[in-house]
């Protein structure tokens, strides 16, 4: 799977700004919900989704102060499905079989590193009403 990162050096995250720190937690929750709901807007009848329970598993969600995640199930089943990587296209059966995934979390990855309009009025929301 994807992951995108931001690196920054310095005091920044510090802590003394908890107002701060508080508005980016709930942006990063915010866009991994958008996120999710972006990787299960691809799966549909014939593109990944059969049963519907790998859509229902997809999630975001924070896991720790400035990380947040977007998966398969790990974050609120305990675990990825089994079967989500070979869906994605990651799994080791992919090299063997003519199926190569459908790229859901990658394409979301993808676009989220764009910084697309909604992610940067998440964000800036986010922070200016803590910030206010």
């Amino acid at each position: 799977m994807a992951e995108a990162r931001v690196h920054i050096q310095g005091n920044f995250f510090d802590h003394r700004n908890k107002k701060f720190a508080e508005g980016l937690n709930e942006a990063l929750l915010d866009v991994a919900v958008l996120g999710s709901r972006w990787v299960k807007d691809q799966l549909y009848k014939g593109h990944g989704f059969r049963t519907g329970y790998l859509k229902a598993s997809v999630g975001g969600g924070l896991v720790k102060n400035f990380h947040a995640q977007i998966d398969a199930g790990e974050l609120h089943k305990g675990r990825n499905l089994v079967y989500a990587s070979w869906v994605e296209g990651v799994s080791s059966r992919n090299k063997t079989t003519s199926f190569k995934g459908y790229k859901m979390f990658f394409n979301v990855a993808k676009k989220l590193m764009g910084q697309p309009k909604e992610v940067r009025e998440i964000i800036e929301h986010s922070i200016r009403r803590r910030l206010n």
